[in-house]
């Protein structure tokens, strides 16, 4: 039995999927400085502090940005919680078991998060209650900007997770082959244990995997500075972040550059996502992953004509968690079958052909109406993902 253990963000997203970032309320309540308060296209803000920046409640903010209009939907969002649904949904082998550690309100959110979770196939099982609200995101979606290629900009309320930390966790949890940690920065109290939680996972034996989000506590607080993520990186066997996460943390102004930083300190692996652009990849001598004969992979070309095709709402919303949920499918089914060498170009193949299937949908999380439906809807993007690598 390959036992996976996740905790992180986990949290309800409200999408609006037709903002334009060029509209009048959006140039008002941009961002001038680096964690001001205000939005940062692409970033996260605190709805707390967007509204201290624009100087009136979030409320009213809100409906200046979104001309008053409900979400195009409410769906399960989180670099946590997300990558799991994925894996789960996609899973091959009876002999591999999905756990997520997280928190809701006692709240009509906390209710539909819990309706939507079920709906998703996933248990609640391991899902503490607070009196706090439960944790949400806002998400604005511009898929015009960028030449078509699409945008976001998220507003979160950190709710109940401002007060869920290690002391939280089952006692079990670290009772397992596969540890995630997802986007700890959404969940202040974790994020600043992390360093002893990653040490305490590897000293059970496990394989420690991170995936970040944008930090707005750190943006806010460092002033220009590097963002705080660990001290010890050689407890990391895995590291995944997109370019300006991962260019904030290392302090270093260029993707590659930021790479070879967390190496040189010690992670097994890093991969850097940059967008519609090259996914950057490398592991270090003596870690759980073979040397990767590329260092960067590019995005699915089939993609980008199936997405040319869609007339109903999607968005880029989950294309990076489910970029990490194919990440973590592969590090399990690769454990299971015994492996004691990892294949991180595999593991990325696996999670491009999972973040290209999320941009033909409508918030992270694909819905099945059977069991399989997810993982027979990802096989095209797969298999032209592969034959577009194997022609150069």
């Amino acid at each position: 039995m390959i036992r996976v253990n996740a905790a992180g963000c986990s949290l309800v997203d409200n999408l609006y999927g037709r903002i334009s970032f060029d509209s009048e309320a959006y140039r008002r309540y941009r961002s001038r400085t680096p964690g001001d308060g205000g939005l940062s296209t692409g970033g996260l803000v605190f709805s707390e502090a967007l509204a201290d920046f624009a100087g009136r409640p979030y409320s009213r903010v809100l409906a200046d940005l979104t001309g008053g209009s409900r979400p195009d939907s409410s769906n399960i969002g989180g670099p946590g919680i997300v990558p799991l649904i994925h894996a789960e949904q996609v899973r091959r082998r009876e002999d591999i078991r999905y756990r997520f550690a997280g928190v809701v309100g006692r709240d009509a959110n906390g209710r539909r998060f819990r309706d939507l979770l079920k709906r998703s196939g996933f248990s609640d099982r391991d899902y503490r209650e607070s009196d706090s609200p439960t944790p949400g995101t806002d998400v604005l979606s511009d898929p015009d900007f960028d030449g078509g290629r699409g945008e976001r900009t998220f507003i979160n309320t950190i709710g109940a997770a401002a007060a869920f930390g290690p002391k939280e966790l089952p006692e079990d949890f670290f009772d397992a082959d596969i540890i995630l940690f997802g986007a700890t920065a959404l969940v202040p109290p974790l994020h600043d244990a992390l360093d002893e939680l990653c040490r305490r996972g590897r000293r059970s034996g496990a394989f420690v995997m991170v995936n970040t989000v944008f930090d707005f506590r750190s943006e806010a607080r460092m002033k220009g500075r590097p963002w705080p993520l660990v001290e010890d990186y050689g407890s990391i066997d895995l590291l995944a972040l997109d370019r300006e996460e991962a260019r904030k943390i290392s302090g270093r102004p260029e993707a590659r550059e930021a790479l070879d930083w967390f190496l040189d300190r010690g992670c097994g692996a890093v991969l850097i996502t940059q967008g519609a652009d090259d996914v950057l990849l490398g592991s270090k001598e003596g870690g759980r992953f073979a040397a990767p004969g590329r260092d960067a992979m590019p995005t699915c070309r089939y993609a980008d004509r199936v997405i040319s095709t869609i007339t109903t709402p999607r968005d880029t919303t989950g294309c990076g968690d489910n970029f990490v949920g194919g990440l973590l499918d592969a590090v399990a089914h690769q454990s299971a079958e015994g492996r004691r060498t990892l294949d991180l170009e595999d593991a990325v193949v696996q999670g491009i052909a999972a973040g290209s299937l999320a941009l033909t949908c409508l918030g992270g999380v694909y819905y099945e109406d059977r069991p399989g439906e997810k993982r027979s809807a990802m096989d095209p993007f797969l298999m032209t993902y592969r034959r577009q690598l194997a022609e150069g």
